[in-house]
């Protein structure tokens, strides 16, 4: 009876960081709300806190604004993780908590909180933004609340209204710790785990925070901060925290991961795990740029037990030099690409290189270039191209930057890869749609040229060919690509301008800023909303037959002799996984295994004529095109998963 009447004295705290639940044919995952989990681990070590305050719960999916409200009892304060997936979320449930629950006070913290006081100024249901690192500041702000007449002037890295009807953001602390109580070890997530049986929890691991760089589009090292190390009895602990609770996702937070020796033991120990419960399943890593070894020795781990999720960075960013300088990064050459390729591809390990689309100084043209020049390198695996958007935190948010370079911004529906909001709450981010150097119009056919390479090249079905066209008739890469995309829009070919036209339509529609939707052919292959970069490859893969007939007029134009042409388009459909392709072999009179395989390796090659065999037998091969969809597309991703797995035999 005494402890029933304490809590209720108590004042109630709740904790928001509604991340969307991925979804798609049955499945179903999401995130464990580690930002709010920080906060929550560290001020429940003080003893004012856990007196005077009842922690109550986290909402980490987006859950409908009234069944949040009708699970609320007497809340005193309600804290938000702010990014760009939520934040129209939070500012919707705030609104109807402050019609509710007056009193309550509401705190928004994370990265898409703007950088003074612009949030308090708009949304009259906001008390408190922290800025920066949260964990002192949320602390600091319960414990002030706390008393008859607060003053929050000494609470550090916050924005509040002041006594003077005014507003008042106090100075940013640099935090120079980071051993603060891991929400996973202090069993601030137990109730999750418990009462989600059937939804696959992924988790964030962090071992570092903070980055030495300043990237003009990145907020991570926008206080050029020390990097921090967390505790690695922590760290360690933690995995083995996650591979208990079967935590099948792990995304690595830190911005360089293979900076520090100990990261080769933090590898090793999450291979243990994995060897011995099974999880994690899959991991996805930010690597450090500068070294090569550790990062190196760490990926062929990872690789060698199947926990890599697309492989290893080989990162640019842009090719274009004036870009680079604007802003504030430095790339290796392309000679040391070249060797580090080699050296990945010798032992076995994937890897991606990834491109900005949208930054300042580029062009249409550069960013095509850019992209034949990372063929040429050797990259045929994966180059994942994402767009620039405008962080509130970040040196390229700045007005003074934005005049500079002419961006030009669009408030865009923030895109769900793989599946969709649990609410009709939509979110926004705002995308860069064109520079001074680079249009509107531009900057979709910029997406327009990154998706089909991505379909149509990473994913392969034109990859032999455009490798070809390139060694033996001296076409680049670009331009092919650029022709392939010309012949579709122009086609009155259904599988051929489709693709096309979505594309087009969704780029449009970003500059346009209406909603934008999945590409989705339940017929087919169930529901499995992807990624724009994929809609060529989905068309086209499961009618290849009839993509290859539709296209080859554009094809002969750049190999005139029909029995070569017809044979590289037969080795082309062999070397592709896909459903009901398996155990068959197919002749040839040219050596294409023997020419493709040294030229993705590195090496010279000639096309000899001598006949061989092709043949098809691989375990791993999909059964129907839902699996193919769901593991190939939706998780693996990375161009070599889309390989047959062939093996080849003289006559």
């Amino acid at each position: 009876m005494i402890f029933i009447i304490w809590d209720i004295m108590m004042k109630n705290v709740y904790m928001v960081q509604a991340s969307t639940t991925y979804s798609g044919n049955n499945f179903k995952a999401a995130y464990l709300p580690y930002a709010t989990g920080l906060l929550v681990s560290y001020a429940w070590t003080n003893e004012t806190v856990k007196r005077e305050y009842c922690f109550k719960r986290f909402v980490f999916t987006r859950e409908a604004i009234e069944s949040v409200i009708s699970s609320l009892d007497n809340p005193s304060v309600i804290g938000f993780s702010n990014y760009v997936w939520n934040t129209e979320y939070n500012k919707a449930l705030a609104k109807r908590i402050k019609e509710v629950y007056p009193e309550c006070i509401t705190i928004f913290g994370g990265h898409n909180v703007s950088p003074d006081e612009e949030f308090l100024r708009e949304f009259d249901y906001i008390d408190f933004l922290i800025h920066g690192e949260g964990e002192e500041a949320f602390l600091e702000l319960l414990l002030e609340l706390l008393n008859d007449e607060p003053d929050f002037s000494n609470v550090s890295n916050v924005s509040f209204r002041n006594k003077e009807g005014g507003f008042t953001t106090n100075p940013i602390k640099i935090l120079t710790k980071v051993d603060y109580p891991s929400p996973y070890l202090t069993g601030v997530f137990d109730d999750i785990i418990k009462e989600n049986p059937d939804m696959q929890l992924d988790a964030i691991l962090e071992t570092t925070r903070g980055c030495p760089k300043s990237c003009a589009y990145c907020d991570w090292g926008c206080n050029r901060s020390k990097v921090k190390l967390f505790p690695i009895e922590r760290v360690l602990a933690e995995i083995e925290w996650f591979a208990k609770n079967k935590i099948a996702y792990i995304f690595g937070a830190d911005a360089n991961f293979g900076a520090f020796e100990r990261d080769e033991e933090i590898t090793d120990h999450i291979v243990e795990m994995n060897q011995k419960y099974g999880y994690p399943e899959r991991i996805q890593i930010n690597y450090a740029k500068d070294k090569h070894d550790i990062v190196f020795r760490i990926s062929q781990k990872f690789e060698k037990c199947g926990l890599s999720k697309l492989g290893s960075t080989l990162s640019f960013q842009s090719l274009n030099p004036d870009t680079l300088e604007s802003i504030g990064r430095k790339n290796m050459s392309l000679d040391k690409f070249k060797e580090l390729m080699l050296m990945y591809r010798n032992a076995g390990v994937r890897t991606y290189s990834e491109l900005i689309l949208g930054l300042p100084c580029e062009t249409y043209e550069s960013f095509c270039r850019g992209i034949g020049m990372l063929f040429e390198a050797g990259q045929h695996e994966q180059i994942s191209i994402h767009n620039c958007v405008i962080l509130p935190n970040s040196p390229m948010g700045a007005k003074d930057y934005i005049k500079k370079y002419g961006i030009k911004t669009a408030n865009v529906f923030f895109y769900v890869n793989h599946g969709k909001a649990e609410t009709e709450i939509v979110e926004k981010t705002r995308c860069v749609i064109g520079t001074s150097t680079m249009n509107q119009e531009e900057w979709i056919a910029a997406n327009i040229f990154a998706c089909f390479v991505s379909s149509l090249h990473h994913c392969g079905i034109l990859q032999n060919l455009a490798i070809y066209f390139y060694y033996e008739k001296n076409v680049p890469y670009e331009d092919f690509y650029n022709s392939v995309i010309n012949w579709c829009r122009n086609s009155d070919n259904e599988i051929l301008n489709k693709p096309y036209q979505f594309l087009y339509n969704f780029y449009k529609n970003i500059c346009l800023e209406r909603p934008t939707e999945s590409y989705c052919n339940e017929d087919v292959y169930g529901k499995i909303p992807c990624a724009p970069e994929y809609v060529a490859h989905m068309e086209t893969i499961f009618r290849l037959e009839d993509y290859y007939e539709a296209i080859r007029p554009l094809l002969k134009t750049y190999e005139s002799d029909d029995n070569i042409l017809d044979e590289i388009i037969e080795y082309q459909k062999c070397v592709l996984k896909r459903p009901e392709h398996n155990n068959f072999s197919r002749e040839f009179t040219y050596g294409w295994y023997e020419y493709f395989t040294k030229i993705i390796a590195g090496e010279s090659a000639l096309l000899n004529k001598y006949p061989n065999r092709v043949c098809v037998n691989n375990e791993k091969m999909p059964g129907n095109w839902y699996e193919y969809a769901f593991k190939d597309v939706w998780f693996d991703k990375n161009g070599g998963t889309f390989n047959a797995g062939i093996t080849n035999e003289l006559l």
